[in-house]
Formats: structure tokens, C-alpha cells, sequence
């Protein structure tokens, strides 16, 4: 709907079957009612003045700078609420693999204690520690250090070192 009046017919069906003669109030109306066309506007434009020019491009700019901001400010929002959601997404595999660690920790410590229950049957197997089995090893530093033997291709050489690497 609009806000508009709606266009009447200019004539109605009741009134055309009355002339001017049996009503003169319907003559009156229709007088008011045809009045003159009004005169055209000349829309030629103008220059603008330039007070006016500065503050359409002020209004422009300001328009444009409250687009990006409106941009920013969504872009805000929406990293505030994938943050934290991302974050408790991570931290539930966080407790989940720390569960998982100290199940496999348990885990591992029931089969160490199985396994010295087991050594210490009589039947294992197994001898209980002596020092005079001990096997005693020369130090690192009395023992020469052995060198790879060198081919003719000189890409299949390979860099040894005379210290450790790890121990």
C-alpha cells in the first residue's frame, strides 16, 4: 500500500445520468477539480556551490569509512567467538590425550610389575643379580675409533665423527 491517494474516475455513473441543469453543485466540482496544469520545472543543473561539494564528499567518505568499520567490527566479533570456541575444541583433545597418557602409563606399569612377577619364579629361567657375572666393558676413550671404509665414489663418503653422538 502507499501512502499516495488513489486515482478517482473522474466522472461516476451516478453523476452522468444528472446534468449541470439539475445540479449545480456538481458543476462547481468539476471546475475545482480541472485546474490548470502546472508549469514545468527547469531541472538544467547548476553547479553546485562549494560548502555544498565539501560536504557530499564528506558524507561520501564518512560512508565509506563506516562500511569498513562495520567490516572490522564483524570480523572482531566473529574472531571473539571461533577463538574461544576453537580453544574448548582443543582443550577437549588436550584432557582426551591426557587420559589416553595416563591409561597407557598404568598400562605399562601393571605389564612391569607382571613381568618381575614373572622373573622371580623359580621356573623363568631367569638367574637372580650376582657381581661376579658382571661383565666389565674398557672405557670409550681406550677404544679406537673405527673409520667406515672408503669407496672409489666419492657421494657414498660419509662424515664420521670421533666424538658421541648421544649416549
Amino acid at each position: 500500500m502507499t501512502a499516495l491517494p488513489k486515482a478517482f474516475p473522474r466522472s461516476l455513473p451516478s453523476q452522468t445520468r444528472h446534468t449541470s441543469k439539475n445540479n449545480p453543485r456538481l458543476v462547481s466540482r468539476r471546475n475545482r477539480s480541472q485546474s490548470p496544469a502546472p508549469e514545468p520545472i527547469d531541472l538544467t543543473q547548476q553547479p553546485l556551490p562549494t560548502g555544498l561539494q565539501f560536504l557530499l564528499r564528506f558524507q561520501q567518505a564518512t560512508s565509506i569509512a563506516t562500511l569498513g568499520l562495520v567490516g572490522i567490527a564483524l570480523a572482531v566479533y566473529g574472531w571473539t567467538v571461533y577463538t574461544p570456541r576453537a580453544w574448548s575444541q582443543e582443550f577437549k583433545k588436550l584432557r582426551t590425550l591426557q587420559s589416553h597418557e595416563r591409561q597407557l602409563v598404568a598400562t605399562n606399569e601393571i605389564l612391569k610389575n607382571q613381568l618381575a612377577k614373572q622373573a622371580e619364579k623359580p621356573n623363568s629361567g631367569l638367574i637372580r643379580p650376582n657381581p661376579n657375572y658382571n661383565v666389565f666393558l674398557p672405557s670409550s676413550q681406550a677404544m679406537a675409533p673405527v673409520t667406515p671404509k672408503t669407496s672409489d665414489n666419492p657421494s657414498s663418503k660419509l662424515m664420521v665423527s670421533t666424538k658421541p653422538i648421544a649416549y
